[in-house]
């Protein structure tokens, strides 16, 4: 686990300053507090901070193939490195350490791209080609470790975050008003955007390749659509997913170093830490986080896996209160695209306090977009039943009858019938089209205004027609909402205390496995997530199995009711809205007053707006007195 930095010209013969990569490194210290190192091949310039997981002893990076024309530098973990070394070593490659990332320089070199495949694992990495002059950038097929970019007419510069190219110099240029807008209407930056006009993520399960000035971008894998075996029993997919979870959990074990767990009283977590204890034949340390807000606090209301008999494990218990909102600039900095759900706030304690102890936890993540947790796939499966009848009658006969209470009935209401970017904005997001105008300045606007039109859904338009809601709904979760949302504060939250989480959830074969399990069997009632739970017994107690989801709530409404911190107060005056320009600043204050007077539940929308407030005076004023993390 790492982070990695470098940049590629457009001239291969243009040689890269040692103080440029220095202060790039520099600028990720955090994500790799056990080392650094760099190259500088004519052409480009590669460097790396490095927390040392597997191979202490000879696994730093950059890591060079026998002749040293390939060179790499990878943030993540190759979970199959073993059985890849194996196959390599077979046909004639030397390797140098025991570093799990070294065998994608072999790859390479036997397969060149097209050796992303071959990994199992969660990466971002960068590869000089030193023959052909050309970089690749590539990342894992779910998003869970970042990487970004910024091309100019020079070259390409890229990072695990984008304080790496901002640290070389490179102007991260205006807020791009799309990816500000995405966040009130998703609840986050979606897509290749980010909040700076000039910086772009690579998309997940891509790669790109760069030289002489020119990028080519390629996916290399998508989520299954196929069901192979439709006629095979309820009970023979609860056995094959129960199998492979234990398979997959026990190759993310695999460390030279502790690892622990982050353990909840859901069905996810505890299967994974239950799994894991199997699997090393011991109890590993476990942090579980609790909540001072009675109604988010899902520990106060059921037990952990550790309170039950043969489960007996170390167990920290730490708390996420009114003060810990006080971390939200620091958040900010590490996220640099804030969210509406401060979601990033618990996961930094969870890792402060786990990175005391351990440098890797195995996490339940994953499990509620692969399987349908989350409340909106119920939403979905009762709107789009009245989503069949004319807009017409929708909106004169039956949103009058809409509660005030309940804005996103009235939002999936008046929704598109298939779904779409807009269908799927109104199922998650914080606020629809005619809020957010009414919300944003009149120079916000106008620049919206003028943009191309957002990106549509990958999704095939035989999908549309023939997929199942349950799939459609699936697809636009592994798409974004689990890349820039929940993997993404998964990422920054860890990695702001160098700690690596891991989600054996997210596992490409485990993936593969649950997509070809047919939705009649997966959308199950009365309880969400039924194949899952199904494939668990036996493996945690029933009173957890069973148990319906609670899942993980952040008080953030609590929070914006008061009393606001110094630099909430100081960020939401009307000074500061008029100077930064993004809002109307009557708005901001009628809407805050409305949630703090208990009318409307704005919490969301409000943090969306302290967070833009707070990444413009980081990151674009500047300010010193800022927390660098």
């Amino acid at each position: 686990m790492c982070g990695i930095c470098g940049v590629a010209y457009a001239d291969p013969q243009r040689c890269a300053e040692q103080a440029t990569i220095e202060r790039m490194m520099a600028s990720l210290a955090h994500r790799g507090p056990d080392g650094s190192g760099s190259t500088r091949p004519s052409g480009a310039a590669l460097g790396c901070c490095r927390l040392s997981i597997i191979d202490l002893e000879t696994g730093d990076q950059p890591i060079a193939s026998e002749d040293g024309t390939v060179v790499l530098v990878c943030n993540g973990e190759i979970y199959n490195a073993p059985e890849l070394r194996f196959e390599l070593q077979s046909s004639g490659h030397r390797f140098r350490s025991r570093s799990d990332v070294e065998v994608i320089v072999h790859l390479y070199e036997d397969l060149g791209p097209e050796c992303v495949a071959k990994l199992r694992g969660m990466f971002g990495f960068a590869l000089w080609d030193v023959r052909r002059s050309r970089l690749m950038l590539a990342r894992d097929r779910f998003g869970i470790k970042p990487l970004v970019y910024s091309q100019r007419p020079e070259g390409l510069w890229f990072g695990s975050e984008a304080k790496a190219i901002l640290a070389a110099g490179v102007p991260g240029g205006e807020p791009d008003p799309v990816a500000v807008d995405d966040l009130f209407r998703f609840g986050f930056v979606a897509g290749v955007r980010t909040l700076f006009q000039n910086i772009r993520k690579l998309p997940p399960a891509q790669y790109a390749l760069y030289d002489k000035g020119s990028l080519r971008v390629q996916r290399y894998w998508s989520l299954p659509s196929d069901f192979q075996e439709p006629t095979r029993r309820e009970s023979e997919w609860a056995a094959a997913l129960g199998t492979k979870l234990r398979e997959t959990v026990a190759v993310h074990l695999r460390s030279d170093v502790p690892v622990g767990a982050w353990l909840s009283p859901g069905v996810d977590s505890s299967g994974v830490t239950s799994l894991a204890m199997k699997c090393l034949g011991q109890a590993l340390p476990t942090v579980t986080l609790g909540f001072e807000d009675p109604d988010v606090d899902e520990t106060g209301r059921f037990p952990t896996l550790n309170t039950y008999p043969g489960f007996d494990m170390p167990n920290e218990r730490h708390w996420c209160v009114m003060e810990s909102f006080e971390l939200f600039p620091k958040a900010v900095w590490h996220m640099e695209e804030p969210t509406a759900r401060c979601l990033e706030i618990p996961r930094m304690i969870l890792s402060k306090a786990s990175s005391r102890q351990v440098k890797v936890v195995v996490t339940g993540e994953g499990s509620d977009e692969l399987f349908g947790g989350y409340v909106h796939y119920r939403l979905e499966r009762i709107s789009r039943l009245v989503a069949r009848l004319p807009l017409a009658v929708r909106q004169k006969l039956l949103a009058p009858l809409v509660p005030s209470d309940r804005p996103i009935v009235s939002r999936l209401l008046l929704a598109p019938r298939s779904m779409s970017r807009d269908r799927y904005a109104r199922l998650i997001g914080p606020l629809y089209s005619e809020e957010r105008s009414r919300l944003y300045s009149a120079d916000l606007r106008q620049r919206l205004g003028i943009q191309p039109l957002a990106e549509e859904w990958v999704i095939p338009q035989s999908w549309m027609r023939t997929k199942h809601w349950f799939e459609l709904l699936r697809r636009c979760e592994f798409e974004t909402r689990l890349p820039d949302f929940i993997n993404h504060s998964l990422d920054r939250g860890s990695m702001a205390y160098g700690l690596e989480a891991r989600v054996p959830f997210l596992d490409h074969e485990l993936v593969e496995l649950a997509a070809r399990i047919p939705p009649r069997i997966q959308v199950r009632r009365p309880m969400e997530k039924f194949i899952l739970r199904k494939a668990l017994r036996g493996v945690i107690p029933d009173q957890i199995r069973l148990r319906p989801k609670a899942g993980l709530g952040v008080p953030f409404e609590t929070w914006m009711r008061g009393p606001l911190p110094e630099f909430a107060r100081d960020m939401l005056s009307e000074r500061r809205l008029r100077d930064k320009g993004y809002f109307k600043p009557a708005v901001v204050h009628q809407l805050l007053r409305e949630h703090q007077e208990g009318r409307r539940k704005l919490g969301a929308v409000l943090i969306a707006v302290l967070g833009v407030q707070l990444w413009d005076e980081i990151f674009l004023r500047r300010n010193a007195s800022m927390p660098p993390g």
